[in-house]
């Protein structure tokens, strides 16, 4: 999430993969499982390195993760970087962030991975040197990681909650992707509130515009994904903020505080519509009236005299 709430795809990432490393492993170097088994161990790295330019926000190092295994092969650090640009893609920062590993975690192995969520075409160099005088000093050379055509049914077939997140990069129909993808996840290992935790990275992955989210609504629905509340959540707010402020002009020279208890209601009476039109379950409604009321959505008073109506 950004400072202003915002599911961004950059952290949204992050959290995917550190909650699920061993997952991320059997995505990005899948020959590493074949030949050496699940990783006896897994731990996540610090996340910041030392830069030149320390007032660079941009800087940081995406995501390291390190597994061991019991077999005593040496431990493999997986280094990603992602990229929503390719024309911002830039080969000197990963070799940076690959030279620190080596240097901090000297027994250790580390493998580069950029993964690139841009929907174009354009070829991504996959390898950076530096020659002085005919002579080859330094080369660098990374993974590639696209979600294409070719690649989407190994991620298909695996019961892993990273690959289920990245097939909603499918790129055929964004809402069909994004369900598509919460089946995956629901039918792979996992907690259920990681399903409604990442609900929202997977619509942004996709690209998803504010015209299809009813479609989207009513497709999980369909396929009995309860946790679509999440993304009504902002809907509600909005729908009972506005009828709000309708009443709250109606009034006149009505205080804060009525204007306040009036959008409470309001996001109330929208939260009622919908569970009685059968968008909304019950045990959704719930949820979500809890999470109003501990954020601040709504007042505490309205919220909990809405509770008791629902249970």
């Amino acid at each position: 999430m950004s400072e202003s709430g915002e599911v961004t795809a950059d952290r949204g990432l992050k959290a995917l993969f550190t909650k699920y490393p061993v997952e991320t492993f059997e995505v990005f170097v899948p020959e590493l499982l074949l030949e050496h088994g699940r990783p006896t161990s897994t731990a996540v790295l610090q996340q910041e390195t030392s830069m030149p330019d320390l007032g660079n926000p941009s800087r940081f190092l995406d995501v390291a993760l390190q597994a061991s295994w019991a077999d005593g092969s040496s431990a493999v650090i997986l280094l990603i970087e992602h990229w929503s640009e390719v024309r911002k893609i830039d080969l000197r920062r990963v070799l940076w962030y690959f030279a620190d590993l080596v240097v901090r975690s000297p027994s250790a192995l580390v493998c580069p991975v950029v993964l690139v969520t841009d929907p174009g075409d354009q070829v991504i160099p996959e390898c950076w040197e530096m020659t002085v005088a005919g002579v080859t000093h330094c080369i660098l050379t990374v993974r590639v990681f696209r979600v294409t055509a070719a690649e989407l049914p190994r991620l298909r077939s695996l019961q892993n909650r990273v690959a289920a997140i990245l097939t909603s990069l499918a790129r055929t129909d964004a809402v069909e992707d994004v369900v598509s993808a919460m089946a995956h996840m629901a039918r792979s290992p996992g907690l259920f509130e990681d399903i409604q935790r990442f609900l929202p990275l997977a619509v942004k992955l996709a690209t998803i515009p504010a015209s299809d989210k009813p479609r989207l609504r009513r497709r999980l629905k369909e396929v009995d994904m309860e946790n679509a509340w999440l993304l009504i959540e902002e809907d509600i707010k909005a729908e009972g903020k506005a009828e709000g402020k309708a009443e709250g002009k109606a009034e006149g020279k009505a205080e804060a505080q009525a204007k306040e208890q009036a959008a409470s209601r309001a996001t109330v009476e929208s939260i009622r519509r919908l569970v009685e039109s059968g968008v909304l379950p019950r045990q959704a409604a719930c949820a979500l009236l809890h999470s109003l009321i501990n954020g601040g959505g709504i007042s505490r008073e309205i919220g909990m005299e809405a509770l008791s109506q629902f249970t």
